[in-house]
Protein backbone atom coordinates (compact mmCIF):
# COMPACT_ATOMS: atom_id res chain seq x y z
CA UNK A 1 0.00 0.00 0.00
CA UNK A 2 3.17 2.48 0.74
CA UNK A 3 4.81 1.43 -2.27
CA UNK A 4 1.57 2.05 -4.90
CA UNK A 5 0.81 5.82 -2.51
CA UNK A 6 4.38 6.90 -2.91
CA UNK A 7 4.53 5.59 -6.74
CA UNK A 8 1.23 7.90 -7.59
CA UNK A 9 2.24 10.62 -5.12
CA UNK A 10 2.34 13.27 -8.13
CA UNK A 11 -1.20 12.21 -9.38
CA UNK A 12 -3.77 14.59 -8.24
CA UNK A 13 -6.53 12.47 -7.29
CA UNK A 14 -3.45 10.42 -4.85
CA UNK A 15 -2.86 13.85 -3.58
CA UNK A 16 -6.33 14.52 -2.48
CA UNK A 17 -6.51 11.28 -0.84
CA UNK A 18 -3.31 12.02 1.29
CA UNK A 19 -4.72 15.48 1.68
CA UNK A 20 -7.69 13.78 3.54
CA UNK A 21 -5.57 10.90 5.46
CA UNK A 22 -3.36 13.67 6.95
CA UNK A 23 -6.26 15.72 8.01
CA UNK A 24 -7.30 12.76 9.67
CA UNK A 25 -4.39 12.26 11.06
CA UNK A 26 -4.60 16.04 12.88
CA UNK A 27 -7.56 16.10 14.04
CA UNK A 28 -7.81 12.51 15.57
CA UNK A 29 -4.15 12.29 17.01
CA UNK A 30 -4.00 15.88 17.83
CA UNK A 31 -6.97 15.75 19.51
CA UNK A 32 -6.04 12.41 21.04
CA UNK A 33 -2.91 14.44 22.52
CA UNK A 34 -4.32 17.53 23.60
CA UNK A 35 -7.67 15.05 25.68
CA UNK A 36 -4.22 13.47 26.69
CA UNK A 37 -2.65 16.64 28.05
CA UNK A 38 -5.76 17.65 29.93
CA UNK A 39 -7.38 14.41 31.35
CA UNK A 40 -8.14 14.77 34.74
CA UNK A 41 -6.08 12.03 36.86
CA UNK A 42 -7.67 13.08 39.91
CA UNK A 43 -9.86 15.74 41.89
CA UNK A 44 -10.02 17.35 45.17
CA UNK A 45 -12.44 18.95 46.30
CA UNK A 46 -13.58 20.41 43.14
CA UNK A 47 -10.03 21.15 41.76
CA UNK A 48 -8.63 18.94 39.27
CA UNK A 49 -4.86 17.26 38.88
CA UNK A 50 -4.71 17.33 35.19
CA UNK A 51 -1.69 14.58 33.04
CA UNK A 52 0.06 17.66 32.07
CA UNK A 53 0.85 18.16 35.31
CA UNK A 54 2.16 15.02 36.05
CA UNK A 55 4.08 15.08 32.89
CA UNK A 56 6.00 18.17 34.00
CA UNK A 57 6.61 16.64 37.16
CA UNK A 58 7.52 13.53 36.25
CA UNK A 59 10.05 14.90 33.54
CA UNK A 60 11.93 17.06 35.94
CA UNK A 61 12.00 13.94 38.45
CA UNK A 62 14.01 11.96 35.67
CA UNK A 63 16.00 15.31 35.10
CA UNK A 64 17.16 15.81 38.67
CA UNK A 65 17.95 12.12 38.85
CA UNK A 66 19.71 12.23 35.30
CA UNK A 67 21.90 14.93 37.35
CA UNK A 68 22.53 13.34 40.25
CA UNK A 69 23.27 10.17 39.13
CA UNK A 70 24.79 10.59 35.24
CA UNK A 71 25.54 7.61 33.47
CA UNK A 72 25.07 5.43 37.23
CA UNK A 73 21.34 5.89 36.40
CA UNK A 74 20.35 2.56 34.85
CA UNK A 75 17.20 0.57 33.98
CA UNK A 76 17.22 -1.17 36.98
CA UNK A 77 18.18 1.49 39.60
CA UNK A 78 15.31 3.55 37.76
CA UNK A 79 12.88 0.84 38.36
CA UNK A 80 14.28 0.93 42.06
CA UNK A 81 13.46 4.86 42.41
CA UNK A 82 10.24 4.95 40.56
CA UNK A 83 10.05 8.41 39.37
CA UNK A 84 6.77 7.73 37.28
CA UNK A 85 4.81 6.64 41.38
CA UNK A 86 7.05 9.34 43.16
CA UNK A 87 5.64 12.53 40.34
CA UNK A 88 2.52 10.80 40.87
CA UNK A 89 2.76 10.89 45.18
CA UNK A 90 4.46 14.51 44.89
CA UNK A 91 1.14 16.08 43.02
CA UNK A 92 -1.30 13.89 45.07
CA UNK A 93 0.42 15.08 48.41
CA UNK A 94 0.82 18.35 47.30
CA UNK A 95 -3.02 18.96 46.53
CA UNK A 96 -4.20 17.39 49.87
CA UNK A 97 -1.70 19.46 52.27
CA UNK A 98 -2.90 22.92 49.99
CA UNK A 99 -6.69 21.58 50.74
CA UNK A 100 -6.41 21.05 54.27
CA UNK A 101 -4.33 24.25 54.50
CA UNK A 102 -7.12 26.22 53.06
CA UNK A 103 -9.65 24.71 54.68
CA UNK A 104 -7.23 25.98 57.72
CA UNK A 105 -7.57 29.58 56.18
CA UNK A 106 -3.62 29.31 56.35
CA UNK A 107 -2.64 32.23 54.52
CA UNK A 108 0.75 33.86 53.08
CA UNK A 109 1.00 37.51 53.12
CA UNK A 110 2.44 39.39 50.81
CA UNK A 111 5.41 40.46 52.84
CA UNK A 112 6.11 37.01 53.72
CA UNK A 113 6.09 36.31 49.70
CA UNK A 114 8.43 39.22 49.35
CA UNK A 115 10.95 37.79 52.04
CA UNK A 116 11.10 34.36 50.07
CA UNK A 117 11.34 35.72 46.84
CA UNK A 118 14.68 37.94 47.73
CA UNK A 119 16.25 34.97 49.77
CA UNK A 120 15.82 33.11 46.54
CA UNK A 121 19.54 31.67 46.12
CA UNK A 122 18.82 31.74 42.07
CA UNK A 123 17.80 35.47 42.13
CA UNK A 124 21.10 36.83 44.31
CA UNK A 125 24.32 38.40 42.78
CA UNK A 126 26.82 39.09 45.53
CA UNK A 127 24.35 37.85 48.23
CA UNK A 128 21.98 40.59 47.63
CA UNK A 129 18.98 40.02 45.32
CA UNK A 130 19.37 41.09 41.90
CA UNK A 131 15.49 42.24 40.19
CA UNK A 132 17.33 42.20 36.36
CA UNK A 133 18.51 38.54 37.60
CA UNK A 134 14.96 37.30 38.96
CA UNK A 135 13.05 38.51 35.65
CA UNK A 136 16.35 36.50 33.13
CA UNK A 137 15.68 33.76 35.19
CA UNK A 138 12.17 33.26 34.94
CA UNK A 139 12.48 34.02 31.04
CA UNK A 140 14.78 31.15 30.99
CA UNK A 141 12.05 29.14 33.08
CA UNK A 142 9.87 30.71 30.34
CA UNK A 143 7.78 31.64 33.30
CA UNK A 144 6.27 35.54 34.30
CA UNK A 145 6.78 36.35 37.22
CA UNK A 146 2.73 36.09 38.13
CA UNK A 147 2.78 32.24 37.90
CA UNK A 148 5.92 31.80 39.75
CA UNK A 149 4.84 33.97 42.87
CA UNK A 150 1.34 31.98 42.60
CA UNK A 151 3.58 28.87 43.15
CA UNK A 152 5.60 30.48 45.55
CA UNK A 153 2.49 31.34 47.83
CA UNK A 154 1.22 27.95 47.18
CA UNK A 155 4.61 26.38 48.57
CA UNK A 156 5.03 29.02 51.18
CA UNK A 157 0.98 27.63 52.43
CA UNK A 158 1.71 23.82 52.20
CA UNK A 159 5.00 24.56 54.25
CA UNK A 160 3.63 26.22 56.80
CA UNK A 161 0.90 23.35 57.79
CA UNK A 162 3.68 21.03 57.14
CA UNK A 163 5.56 22.96 59.98
CA UNK A 164 2.31 22.73 62.14
CA UNK A 165 2.35 19.12 62.22
CA UNK A 166 5.87 18.36 62.74
CA UNK A 167 6.30 20.66 65.34
CA UNK A 168 3.00 18.81 67.46
CA UNK A 169 6.12 16.07 68.26
CA UNK A 170 7.38 15.96 71.65
CA UNK A 171 10.19 13.98 72.85
CA UNK A 172 11.23 13.65 76.64
CA UNK A 173 14.60 13.07 77.99
CA UNK A 174 14.28 9.71 78.33
CA UNK A 175 13.64 8.82 75.12
CA UNK A 176 16.59 10.89 73.69
CA UNK A 177 18.59 8.99 76.45
CA UNK A 178 17.62 5.74 75.18
CA UNK A 179 18.50 6.80 71.36
CA UNK A 180 21.56 8.52 72.59
CA UNK A 181 22.43 5.02 73.72
CA UNK A 182 21.98 2.70 70.78
CA UNK A 183 23.61 5.46 69.05
CA UNK A 184 26.68 5.17 71.01
CA UNK A 185 27.41 2.26 73.19
CA UNK A 186 29.52 0.39 71.07
CA UNK A 187 30.12 -3.84 71.31
CA UNK A 188 32.51 -5.91 70.74
CA UNK A 189 31.95 -9.08 69.24
CA UNK A 190 33.31 -12.67 68.90
CA UNK A 191 32.50 -14.56 65.59
CA UNK A 192 33.23 -17.53 63.71
CA UNK A 193 33.20 -17.62 59.64
CA UNK A 194 32.72 -20.54 57.43
CA UNK A 195 33.45 -20.04 53.67
CA UNK A 196 31.63 -21.68 51.82
CA UNK A 197 34.27 -21.80 48.73
CA UNK A 198 36.04 -24.21 51.76
CA UNK A 199 32.83 -26.36 51.58
CA UNK A 200 33.06 -26.94 47.78
CA UNK A 201 33.27 -30.28 46.53
CA UNK A 202 36.34 -31.60 45.19
CA UNK A 203 35.10 -34.21 42.85
CA UNK A 204 33.31 -34.59 39.43
CA UNK A 205 29.34 -33.95 40.45
CA UNK A 206 27.23 -37.32 39.71
CA UNK A 207 25.60 -37.51 36.37
CA UNK A 208 22.18 -37.50 38.36
CA UNK A 209 22.76 -35.12 40.80
CA UNK A 210 23.64 -32.28 37.84
CA UNK A 211 20.41 -33.79 35.76
CA UNK A 212 18.22 -33.56 38.97
CA UNK A 213 19.57 -30.40 39.72
CA UNK A 214 18.64 -28.80 36.19
CA UNK A 215 15.17 -30.10 36.19
CA UNK A 216 14.10 -28.37 39.02
CA UNK A 217 16.24 -25.23 38.37
CA UNK A 218 15.85 -25.42 34.27
CA UNK A 219 14.32 -22.03 34.06
CA UNK A 220 17.31 -20.35 35.74
CA UNK A 221 19.01 -21.18 33.11
CA UNK A 222 15.79 -20.76 30.48
CA UNK A 223 18.04 -18.62 27.05
CA UNK A 224 15.64 -14.93 27.01
CA UNK A 225 14.37 -13.97 23.89
CA UNK A 226 17.20 -12.10 21.51
CA UNK A 227 16.69 -9.61 19.08
CA UNK A 228 19.05 -8.66 16.37
CA UNK A 229 19.11 -4.57 15.69
CA UNK A 230 21.13 -2.93 13.00
CA UNK A 231 21.34 0.90 13.94
CA UNK A 232 23.17 4.42 12.98
CA UNK A 233 24.21 6.65 15.75
CA UNK A 234 24.59 10.56 15.61
CA UNK A 235 26.68 11.78 18.74
CA UNK A 236 26.15 15.21 20.04
CA UNK A 237 29.49 15.90 20.46
CA UNK A 238 30.34 15.63 16.41
CA UNK A 239 27.76 18.41 16.58
CA UNK A 240 29.14 20.30 19.18
CA UNK A 241 32.23 22.09 17.72
CA UNK A 242 30.03 24.37 15.11
CA UNK A 243 27.36 25.30 17.75
CA UNK A 244 27.66 29.18 18.31
CA UNK A 245 26.92 30.58 21.76
CA UNK A 246 26.62 34.16 22.24
CA UNK A 247 27.31 36.05 25.33
CA UNK A 248 24.09 36.83 26.94
CA UNK A 249 23.08 32.62 26.45
CA UNK A 250 26.38 32.58 29.07
CA UNK A 251 25.69 35.30 31.51
CA UNK A 252 21.77 33.89 31.97
CA UNK A 253 22.92 29.99 32.68
CA UNK A 254 26.26 31.49 35.06
CA UNK A 255 23.61 33.37 36.66
CA UNK A 256 21.12 30.49 36.81
CA UNK A 257 23.84 27.59 37.12
CA UNK A 258 25.78 29.35 40.09
CA UNK A 259 25.43 27.01 42.68
CA UNK A 260 27.85 24.94 40.45
CA UNK A 261 30.46 27.64 40.31
CA UNK A 262 31.19 28.30 44.15
CA UNK A 263 34.50 27.34 45.88
CA UNK A 264 33.62 27.49 50.29
CA UNK A 265 30.34 29.63 49.43
CA UNK A 266 32.00 31.91 47.32
CA UNK A 267 31.00 32.87 43.70
CA UNK A 268 33.32 31.94 41.46
CA UNK A 269 34.48 34.77 38.87
CA UNK A 270 32.15 34.34 35.52
CA UNK A 271 35.68 34.58 33.57
CA UNK A 272 37.40 31.85 35.19
CA UNK A 273 34.48 29.34 34.25
CA UNK A 274 33.16 30.82 31.02
CA UNK A 275 35.29 28.32 28.79
CA UNK A 276 33.36 25.55 31.05
CA UNK A 277 30.01 27.33 30.77
CA UNK A 278 30.63 27.40 26.73
CA UNK A 279 31.47 23.62 26.91
CA UNK A 280 28.49 22.66 28.24
CA UNK A 281 26.51 24.88 25.91
CA UNK A 282 28.10 23.79 23.06
CA UNK A 283 27.24 19.92 24.45
CA UNK A 284 23.91 20.97 25.06
CA UNK A 285 23.28 22.36 21.39
CA UNK A 286 24.89 19.27 19.99
CA UNK A 287 22.84 16.99 21.56
CA UNK A 288 19.67 19.45 20.09
CA UNK A 289 21.59 19.00 16.64
CA UNK A 290 22.03 15.32 16.62
CA UNK A 291 18.53 14.88 18.21
CA UNK A 292 17.41 17.07 14.69
CA UNK A 293 19.11 14.60 12.59
CA UNK A 294 18.42 11.33 13.95
CA UNK A 295 14.51 12.08 14.01
CA UNK A 296 15.14 13.67 10.10
CA UNK A 297 17.09 10.42 9.32
CA UNK A 298 14.16 8.41 11.04
CA UNK A 299 11.44 9.91 9.03
CA UNK A 300 13.02 9.92 5.91
CA UNK A 301 13.72 6.28 5.94
CA UNK A 302 10.23 5.28 6.79
CA UNK A 303 9.09 7.35 4.52
CA UNK A 304 11.26 5.56 1.65
CA UNK A 305 11.66 2.25 3.86
CA UNK A 306 15.82 2.17 2.49
CA UNK A 307 17.73 1.92 5.63
CA UNK A 308 21.31 0.37 4.55
CA UNK A 309 21.14 2.90 1.65
CA UNK A 310 20.14 5.81 3.60
CA UNK A 311 23.35 4.97 5.64
CA UNK A 312 25.53 4.30 3.00
CA UNK A 313 24.71 7.91 1.08
CA UNK A 314 26.13 9.78 4.47
CA UNK A 315 28.51 8.20 5.00
CA UNK A 316 27.06 6.38 8.41
CA UNK A 317 28.04 3.39 9.52
CA UNK A 318 25.82 0.24 10.31
CA UNK A 319 26.43 -1.53 13.60
CA UNK A 320 24.25 -4.48 14.72
CA UNK A 321 24.06 -5.53 18.54
CA UNK A 322 21.34 -8.13 20.24
CA UNK A 323 18.95 -7.76 22.96
CA UNK A 324 17.58 -9.75 25.18
CA UNK A 325 14.58 -9.19 26.36
CA UNK A 326 14.33 -7.52 30.10
CA UNK A 327 18.24 -7.09 30.00
CA UNK A 328 19.98 -3.95 29.86
CA UNK A 329 21.54 -3.21 26.63
CA UNK A 330 25.44 -3.67 26.86
CA UNK A 331 28.34 -1.99 25.09
CA UNK A 332 27.60 1.16 23.11
CA UNK A 333 23.74 0.94 23.98
CA UNK A 334 24.48 0.32 27.47
CA UNK A 335 22.12 2.82 29.27
CA UNK A 336 19.47 3.41 26.65
CA UNK A 337 16.23 2.75 28.94
CA UNK A 338 13.43 0.82 27.90
CA UNK A 339 14.64 -0.64 24.26
CA UNK A 340 15.30 -4.47 26.54
CA UNK A 341 11.53 -4.15 26.00
CA UNK A 342 10.44 -1.72 23.36
CA UNK A 343 12.30 -3.44 20.47
CA UNK A 344 10.29 -7.04 21.25
CA UNK A 345 6.94 -4.98 20.66
CA UNK A 346 8.27 -4.82 16.59
CA UNK A 347 8.09 -7.17 13.75
CA UNK A 348 11.12 -8.24 11.39
CA UNK A 349 11.98 -5.16 9.04
CA UNK A 350 10.32 -2.69 11.26
CA UNK A 351 11.77 0.72 12.08
CA UNK A 352 12.03 1.59 15.79
CA UNK A 353 11.30 5.02 17.20
CA UNK A 354 14.48 7.29 18.07
CA UNK A 355 15.87 6.22 20.97
CA UNK A 356 18.37 8.73 22.72
CA UNK A 357 22.04 7.58 25.14
CA UNK A 358 24.06 9.24 26.98
CA UNK A 359 26.12 11.02 24.05
CA UNK A 360 23.84 10.82 21.66
CA UNK A 361 20.71 9.59 19.89
CA UNK A 362 20.16 5.77 17.53
CA UNK A 363 17.75 4.74 15.04
CA UNK A 364 17.70 1.38 14.55
CA UNK A 365 15.90 -1.11 12.55
CA UNK A 366 14.66 -4.82 13.76
CA UNK A 367 16.60 -7.69 11.93
CA UNK A 368 15.30 -10.93 13.46
CA UNK A 369 13.76 -12.25 16.70
CA UNK A 370 14.85 -15.42 18.25
CA UNK A 371 12.20 -16.90 21.12
CA UNK A 372 13.14 -17.54 24.61
CA UNK A 373 13.83 -20.95 25.23
CA UNK A 374 15.36 -23.95 27.97
CA UNK A 375 18.22 -25.08 26.76
CA UNK A 376 19.41 -28.43 26.75
CA UNK A 377 21.43 -29.85 29.89
CA UNK A 378 24.43 -30.37 27.19
CA UNK A 379 24.37 -26.64 26.04
CA UNK A 380 24.68 -25.43 29.63
CA UNK A 381 26.92 -28.03 31.52
CA UNK A 382 29.42 -25.99 32.18
CA UNK A 383 26.86 -23.02 33.91
CA UNK A 384 24.71 -26.11 35.29
CA UNK A 385 27.63 -27.77 37.13
CA UNK A 386 29.31 -24.20 38.66
CA UNK A 387 26.11 -23.16 40.33
CA UNK A 388 25.38 -26.90 41.09
CA UNK A 389 29.01 -26.53 42.69
CA UNK A 390 28.04 -23.49 44.20
CA UNK A 391 25.01 -23.85 45.75
CA UNK A 392 26.26 -27.39 47.70
CA UNK A 393 28.80 -25.62 48.90
CA UNK A 394 26.54 -22.67 50.16
CA UNK A 395 24.08 -25.38 51.51
CA UNK A 396 26.28 -26.77 53.35
CA UNK A 397 28.52 -24.14 54.87
CA UNK A 398 25.09 -23.02 56.14
CA UNK A 399 23.61 -25.83 57.63
CA UNK A 400 27.86 -26.34 59.57
CA UNK A 401 26.98 -22.62 60.79
CA UNK A 402 23.07 -23.46 62.05
CA UNK A 403 24.32 -26.27 63.78
CA UNK A 404 27.66 -24.21 65.63
CA UNK A 405 24.59 -21.22 66.52
CA UNK A 406 21.97 -24.02 67.82
CA UNK A 407 25.09 -25.45 70.15
CA UNK A 408 26.05 -21.70 71.11
CA UNK A 409 22.86 -21.12 71.72
CA UNK A 410 22.32 -24.17 74.30
CA UNK A 411 25.50 -22.69 76.55
CA UNK A 412 28.31 -24.49 74.47
CA UNK A 413 31.59 -22.78 74.51
CA UNK A 414 32.44 -21.06 71.22
CA UNK A 415 36.12 -21.82 71.40
CA UNK A 416 35.66 -25.61 72.39
CA UNK A 417 32.49 -25.73 69.09
CA UNK A 418 35.35 -23.69 67.01
CA UNK A 419 38.19 -26.05 67.60
CA UNK A 420 36.77 -29.01 67.11
CA UNK A 421 35.26 -27.94 63.36
CA UNK A 422 38.57 -26.59 62.65
CA UNK A 423 37.67 -23.21 63.06
CA UNK A 424 38.84 -20.24 64.81
CA UNK A 425 37.04 -17.38 67.15
CA UNK A 426 37.88 -13.87 65.98
CA UNK A 427 37.08 -10.71 67.21
CA UNK A 428 35.81 -7.35 66.03
CA UNK A 429 37.19 -5.37 68.85
CA UNK A 430 34.75 -2.10 70.07
CA UNK A 431 32.51 -0.55 68.03
CA UNK A 432 29.67 1.42 67.16
CA UNK A 433 27.02 -0.73 65.50
CA UNK A 434 26.72 0.20 61.85
CA UNK A 435 25.89 -1.84 58.52
CA UNK A 436 29.88 -1.97 58.53
CA UNK A 437 31.20 -4.28 60.90
CA UNK A 438 34.67 -4.65 61.38
CA UNK A 439 37.05 -7.47 60.48
CA UNK A 440 33.60 -8.87 58.98
CA UNK A 441 32.52 -6.54 56.38
CA UNK A 442 29.14 -4.76 55.39
CA UNK A 443 26.40 -6.26 56.85
CA UNK A 444 22.73 -4.15 57.01
CA UNK A 445 21.23 -7.36 58.74
CA UNK A 446 23.78 -8.06 60.98
CA UNK A 447 23.32 -4.20 61.95
CA UNK A 448 19.92 -4.99 63.28
CA UNK A 449 21.08 -8.01 65.26
CA UNK A 450 24.21 -5.86 67.02
CA UNK A 451 21.40 -3.83 68.67
CA UNK A 452 19.50 -6.54 69.71
CA UNK A 453 21.83 -8.70 71.32
CA UNK A 454 22.59 -7.93 75.01
CA UNK A 455 24.72 -9.86 77.91
CA UNK A 456 21.45 -11.86 78.83
CA UNK A 457 20.98 -12.80 75.21
CA UNK A 458 24.37 -12.54 73.65
CA UNK A 459 23.80 -14.51 70.36
CA UNK A 460 21.37 -13.78 67.70
CA UNK A 461 18.72 -16.03 66.73
CA UNK A 462 20.01 -16.49 63.27
CA UNK A 463 23.86 -16.81 60.79
CA UNK A 464 24.52 -14.13 58.54
CA UNK A 465 25.83 -14.55 55.00
CA UNK A 466 28.70 -11.95 54.30
CA UNK A 467 31.26 -12.00 51.18
CA UNK A 468 30.50 -15.70 50.57
CA UNK A 469 30.90 -16.54 54.28
CA UNK A 470 28.41 -17.74 56.95
CA UNK A 471 29.26 -15.77 60.16
CA UNK A 472 28.27 -16.50 63.75
CA UNK A 473 28.78 -13.85 66.20
CA UNK A 474 28.26 -13.66 70.21
CA UNK A 475 28.34 -10.31 72.08
CA UNK A 476 31.59 -10.60 74.21
CA UNK A 477 31.11 -6.92 75.83
CA UNK A 478 29.70 -3.82 75.77
CA UNK A 479 31.18 -0.33 76.35
CA UNK A 480 30.16 2.06 78.62
CA UNK A 481 28.65 5.22 78.02
CA UNK A 482 30.14 8.50 78.77
CA UNK A 483 28.35 10.50 80.58
CA UNK A 484 29.62 14.08 79.90
CA UNK A 485 29.65 13.31 75.80
CA UNK A 486 25.14 12.84 76.98
CA UNK A 487 25.44 15.72 78.57
CA UNK A 488 27.42 17.79 75.75
CA UNK A 489 24.96 16.21 72.70
CA UNK A 490 21.33 15.82 75.25
CA UNK A 491 20.32 18.63 73.13
CA UNK A 492 21.48 17.74 69.53
CA UNK A 493 20.08 14.56 69.87
CA UNK A 494 16.68 15.77 70.80
CA UNK A 495 16.72 17.80 68.13
CA UNK A 496 17.50 14.85 65.50
CA UNK A 497 15.26 12.71 67.11
CA UNK A 498 12.40 15.75 67.08
CA UNK A 499 12.82 16.04 63.00
CA UNK A 500 12.40 12.18 62.79
CA UNK A 501 9.13 11.63 64.67
CA UNK A 502 7.91 14.86 63.22
CA UNK A 503 8.64 13.42 60.08
CA UNK A 504 6.77 10.45 61.13
CA UNK A 505 3.71 12.65 62.61
CA UNK A 506 3.76 14.39 59.13
CA UNK A 507 3.37 10.94 57.02
CA UNK A 508 0.86 9.61 59.53
CA UNK A 509 -1.17 12.50 58.84
CA UNK A 510 -0.59 12.71 55.62
CA UNK A 511 -1.60 9.19 55.39
CA UNK A 512 -4.77 9.20 57.19
CA UNK A 513 -5.81 12.32 55.69
CA UNK A 514 -5.67 10.45 52.79
CA UNK A 515 -7.90 7.56 53.41
CA UNK A 516 -10.44 9.97 55.25
CA UNK A 517 -10.90 12.17 52.17
CA UNK A 518 -10.93 8.91 49.71
CA UNK A 519 -13.41 7.30 51.92
CA UNK A 520 -15.45 10.64 52.09
CA UNK A 521 -15.13 11.60 48.47
CA UNK A 522 -13.27 14.66 48.52
CA UNK A 523 -10.43 13.46 46.79
CA UNK A 524 -10.75 11.32 43.97
CA UNK A 525 -7.86 9.45 41.84
CA UNK A 526 -9.30 8.51 38.47
CA UNK A 527 -5.91 7.06 37.37
CA UNK A 528 -3.26 5.23 38.58
CA UNK A 529 0.60 6.29 38.13
CA UNK A 530 1.02 2.94 36.27
CA UNK A 531 -1.48 4.02 33.93
CA UNK A 532 -0.05 7.05 32.93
Amino acid sequence: MLQLMRKHARNWLMKVVLGIIILVFVFYFGSMRGRQQTETIAAIDGSRIAYAEFREEYQNLLDFYRQRYGDSLTDDLLKKINPKQQAFDNLINRAIILSKANALKLDVSDDELKASILSYPAFQRNSAFDNDLYQRVLRYQRMTPETFEATQRKSLKIGKLERLIRESAKVSEQEAYEIYGLKSKKVNVNFIKIAADAAKIETEPPKEALEAYFKKHSEEFRIPQMATIAYVNFEGGSFAETANISDEEIQEYYDYHKDEFTDNGKATPLSEVREEIVSKLKSMRGMDAAFKEATKAHDTIYQDENFEEYAKKRGLGVKTSKVFRNTPPTGELTGIQDLGEYVFDLQEGDLGRVFSGSTGYYVFRLVSLNPSYVPDLKEVSARVKESYVQSSAIQTAKKKAEDILSRLRGGADMAELSRKAGLKVLETGLFLPGPEIPQIGYSPDMEGALLEISEKVPCPDRVFFVDGSYIIIRLKEEGTLDEKEWTAEKDSVRDALLRLKGGDYFLAWLEGTKEDMISKGSLKILRNAEEL
